[in-house]
């Protein structure tokens, strides 16, 4: 990698993650028997770059996760060795503390806009009924409340995740609805995500036709390694026909074979966003009855599938997350 073409990608390196990844593995290669980018002390190159990818919290937090070597101890050394080159850094850390400090002592508030509310406003609150709803589920749900009927005119959907019959129950259900009316909180739509079973298991079989998704009998523990370390599944290759075969006769029905497979959405091996590395979007339970829909269903859909799928089909516009406490 030549100087110049560092120079080149200074400036691109403050945008999103997805557009700069490529650049940082040139600049991790390139880093693989240096101390700095450009000659043997901090100068102009290296400075711009150390400071654009230090305010850029995506490619920081990236960096620090020391995914590459090579960039990541590079980073490490400016960042330990030339305080002098941090000084806007650390002055825009202390303003963004002392702002957060003055926020907590005058009062929580919203003070804060939806990106395109003007297109309308459909939030929705999105508890799994495994549980009683703990702080950080009040939180998320006087927000979705707040934002749809008071700072917009808006709808609030309430929707239950029912998507795991062997640890929701119809008393955590109940619970949940009777919490947020006791908040105040009155959704506009009450659904539940066992309501869209049927379109999920199209969504899913239609994947499977695209290629976009594989049945995999791979074990749980060499599936974790194996998206942990960016290789891919033997199973990933099967046809769309053995796919589909596996899904609509074996697990749909919960046969030996179906309860060893699951399926994975085929989306990356070795994204360097893990989450990303071929999800599983659904698997087989046979062993516990669902609360609604009894024994009907023998495969569910996960959350990261049905999630995105049933937001989109309820035409849900801001989804605000739960912390938790």
């Amino acid at each position: 990698m030549k100087i110049d073409d560092i120079k080149a990608i200074e400036p691109e390196l403050a945008g999103d993650f997805r557009k700069i990844e490529p650049h940082l593995q040139a600049l991790d290669k390139h880093l693989i028997l240096r101390t700095y980018l450009d000659g043997y002390s901090l100068g102009e190159v290296d400075t711009k770059v150390w400071l654009t990818l230090r305010n850029n919290r995506a490619a920081y937090s990236f960096i620090k996760r020391g995914s590459l070597v090579n960039l990541a101890r590079w980073f490490q050394w400016i960042e330990d060795n030339h305080p002098e080159i941090q000084a806007e850094v650390k002055a825009k850390e202390a303003a963004a503390k002392a702002k957060v400090a003055a926020a907590s002592k005058a009062g929580g508030n919203y003070a804060l806009a939806l990106q395109d509310a003007d297109k309308g406003v459909v939030t929705r609150f999105l508890p799994e009924p495994s549980g009683y709803l703990h702080i950080g589920h009040a939180k998320a749900a006087l927000l979705s409340d707040y934002f749809a009927h008071q700072a917009y005119n808006g709808k609030l959907r309430l929707r239950l995740d029912d998507t795991n019959p062997s640890k929701e129950k119809q008393e955590y259900q109940d619970s949940i609805i009777e919490d947020l009316a006791m908040m105040g909180i009155k959704p506009d739509f009450v659904t539940y995500t066992s309501d869209y079973f049927d379109y999920l298991y199209d969504m899913c079989v239609r994947l499977i036709k695209e290629g976009h998704a594989y049945a995999d009998d791979t074990d749980q523990e060499t599936m974790r390694d194996q998206r942990f370390k960016g290789i891919a599944s033997a199973r990933r290759d099967r046809t769309v026909e053995e796919n589909l075969r596996i899904f609509e006769q074996e697990m749909k029905n919960g046969t030996e074979e179906g309860l060893k497979n699951c399926i994975r959405a085929k989306i990356s091996v070795d994204n360097p966003n893990k989450a990303m590395r071929d999800p599983v979007i659904y698997r087989c339970n046979v062993e516990t009855p669902h609360h609604r829909t009894g024994t009907k269903w023998k495969i569910y859909p996960t959350y990261d599938f049905a999630c995105p799928v049933v937001d989109s089909y309820e035409g849900v516009t801001h989804a605000l997350l739960p912390m938790v406490p």
